[in-house]
């Protein structure tokens, strides 16, 4: 491990009574990358990028800066920072500081230090000059007031904690800081005036937006990455690198010659970008195309009398109508897909470098999203996988990555996922231009060739519009325009899968939520409470589920198949008859969807269940009888029920042996002739309304 041997020399005044110049400000920690650890007497900022960083958060993070403390203010600023780095530290110890072994999170030293800044300013302009020692609480207190008028609540919550660290490191600081506890017992949060919310502030994305959103993801990693790939490939062989290219000579006679061949097409650019406007002939492309790849100047400066007349020749050619032209220009042909309007065509009209470099966005972009919703990965964690990550968990297929939040040093934990996650994953890598799946795919236009860094937030606000750019055409819905960011793809997947069966064991699993039981935590429940929006969603599938069980009773009943009790089996009867005359004599197509829509809005309240099926209408419901208005406003109450008289009870073949059983329990019972009299009264009553099912399934 190296050191920086050049470091800024404080004033003799400014010099620390506990720390050396040159000590390290990193002692006995794990360092994930080997870069350099500052050292104490780098009075401007520490780069501690060897601890490891947050890639969510950039490298930047794991940076503290002093630069803007002037004199004893920087001093006092870098011996807190050491302090809270190193908290065990013999040095820290011989003067009588015991903190908690744990050392303090960068992240958090940034906010005290931005803390102790306000406070270092406010101390100058009213205390001018007065020790730290000579503070008094109605001093501390002045400084609250003011901090509340002029900071965010959460910034203050940064300043007192910054100010009581000048009391808790009163021994270790020179000069001495804080001699009481400022503002004695009571808490940050009551301080400062922060209001803290029991309810969760992550957003969820609605329906209308999740399902297309992840639906043009897939078409892009199944579909479309290979024609983006395919493109690539042909640029990338067609872009020779300079050691490959050859001195073009006779340029006029290889334009004639390429304007000859039938299998010719001049390119044309299919984006405005730079000096560029989308529909210009792309006479870079042009060149490499008529060069076969190794000259870009065949038709670059018109100003030269032999470039002009190869470019009017090729708008002469053009003009005739002896040679067409194409958008994009490259070989390489789109996949056709079935457009929203039932054609069929490819689902872009060419490529040409602008448009694969635009498309290797687009697909990263469907990568991360895709990854983020199914694999309810942090943004920290997505950012951390490596490639070749994919592995598998207790037997099903995974994903390693670094689990950061509330950790400390390396974590690595797995997270489940499905195969079109791991294709996506697989996409991802290709695309990636260094060891980070979620990484650059591109390097900037610089001369140092440094890779472009991947901003998911900005790039998470241009995927929606880029993909109804694409619209109809490439067979992709519209998708409504709204705020996406990569938490919310986290917290919505939670509330889908919450609905599932021991959803919230999986969700406790998958999230990495810390439980304090075996299955889960509240954390878990409250993250994955559903909304209106998707409590509606869930409605419908439900809906869509009952339908599409109906369509087959629907077929069964149209070959009187269909056997039917219960009081309310003529009302499901009647219904199935009026879908039958109104797909019969106005629809007059009779394929499943436009059928299972019907018999979902004719059968809007139906409920499926194990013993019977309810039609859910409140006015004929026997389990709201008796119960109170607000009560009986909510709904059916299926634990209530009364299969054998409620109007609403519908019995199927599906449900006839739980029936069949029951009166075999009943007759069983029965045989015993020492039952009391009214126990044989009651349970004679039950056999005889179990009797009008199952006369019903005689041969059940």
């Amino acid at each position: 491990m190296t050191t920086h041997t050049i470091f800024a020399r404080v004033a003799e005044r400014h010099v620390s009574d506990h720390w050396n110049a040159e000590t390290l400000v990193l002692q006995h920690r794990h360092l994930e990358h080997d870069y350099p650890v500052p050292v104490f007497g780098e009075t401007k900022r520490w780069d501690l990028r060897s601890l490891g960083w947050n890639p969510a958060a950039g490298r930047n993070s794991a940076v503290l800066l002093f630069d803007r403390f002037n004199n004893e203010w920087n001093l006092r600023a870098r011996e807190i920072a050491i302090t809270l780095l190193n908290p065990v530290h013999s040095t820290i110890r011989r003067q009588g500081v015991h903190l908690s072994a744990q050392p303090v999170h960068v992240k958090t030293i940034r906010t005290k230090l931005d803390g102790l800044r306000h406070f270092a300013e406010w101390h100058a302009n009213n205390l001018p000059g007065s020790p730290l020692r000579e503070l008094r609480q109605a001093d501390l207190d002045r400084f609250l007031i003011d901090a509340k008028q002029h900071l965010a609540p959460s910034a203050v919550t940064g300043a007192i904690s910054a100010v009581r660290d000048l009391h808790i490191c009163d021994a270790i600081i020179t000069g001495g800081g804080i001699s009481f506890p400022p503002w004695g017992d009571e808490t940050a949060a009551a301080l400062s005036g922060r209001r803290v919310s029991t309810e969760l502030s992550t957003p969820v994305i609605p329906p209308e937006v999740w399902w297309p959103l992840l639906r043009a993801c897939w078409q892009y990693i199944d579909v479309f990455s290979r024609d983006i790939f395919t493109a690539a490939e042909e640029w990338k062989a067609l872009d020779r690198p300079p050691g490959e290219r050859r001195r073009v000579k006779g340029a006029e006679s290889m334009v004639q010659a390429w304007l000859q061949d039938p299998n010719s097409k001049v390119p044309r650019h299919r984006l405005s970008y730079g000096r560029f406007t989308k529909g210009e002939i792309h006479w870079t492309l042009l060149s490499l195309l008529v060069s076969d790849g190794h000259s870009k100047s065949l038709f670059t400066d018109d100003r030269a009398p032999a470039v002009a007349a190869r470019r009017q020749m090729i708008r002469d050619t053009l003009e005739s109508g002896r040679i067409p032209s194409v958008p994009g220009g490259l070989l390489a042909r789109a996949t056709e897909v079935e457009r929203l309007d039932g054609s069929r065509g490819p689902w872009i009209d060419g490529f040409d470098p602008a448009t694969i470099r635009e498309q290797i966005k687009i697909l990263r972009n469907a990568c991360y999203i895709f990854c983020a919703a199914l694999t309810m990965m942090r943004d920290s964690e997505l950012l951390s996988i490596k490639k070749e990550s994919l592995t598998t968990f207790h037997g099903a297929p995974a994903v390693s990555s670094q689990l950061r939040k509330g950790r400390r040093g390396t974590r690595q934990r797995n997270w489940w996922i499905i195969e079109p996650v791991a294709q996506a994953i697989a996409v991802a890598e290709r695309l990636a231009l260094n060891d980070t799946v979620f990484g650059s795919s591109r390097k900037n236009h610089q001369e140092d060739g440094h890779l472009a860094r991947f901003d998911q937030h900005e790039q998470l606000g241009l995927f929606i519009p880029q993909i109804n750019a694409l619209g109809p055409a490439a067979g992709l819905e519209p998708i409504p325009s709204t705020h996406l960011a990569p938490h919310m793809f986290r917290r919505t997947m939670a509330v889908i899968t919450a609905q599932q069966p021991d959803g919230e064991i999986a969700l406790g699993i998958q999230l990495k939520h810390a439980a304090r039981r075996a299955v889960a935590n509240a954390a878990t429940s409250g993250y994955a409470s559903e909304t209106p929006e998707w409590a509606a969603e869930f409605e419908h599938e439900l809906q869509d589920a009952v339908a599409a069980r109906l369509v087959g009773m629907w077929s069964s009943q149209e070959r009187n198949e269909v056997r039917l009790a219960g009081a309310g089996a003529q009302r499901l009867r009647e219904g199935l008859d009026r879908a039958r005359t109104e797909i019969t004599n106005e629809i007059k197509v009779g394929d499943e969807r436009t059928l299972r829509s019907l018999l979902r809005d004719q059968f809007s309240t139906l409920r499926w269940g194990t013993i019977n099926h309810c039609l859910g209408i409140p006015e004929q419901a026997a389990c709201l009888q008796g119960v109170p208005a607000e009560l009986a406003a909510e709904g059916v109450i299926p634990n209530r029920c009364r299969p054998t008289t409620c109007r609403n009870s519908v019995i199927t073949d599906d449900h006839a042996p739980i029936w069949i059983a029951e009166e075999k329990d009943l007759f069983r019972k029965l045989e015993d002739r020492k039952m009391a009299p009214h126990h044989r009264e009651q349970l004679q009553s039950e056999l005889h309304n179990v009797k009008k099912i199952t006369r019903r399934f005689p041969d059940a």
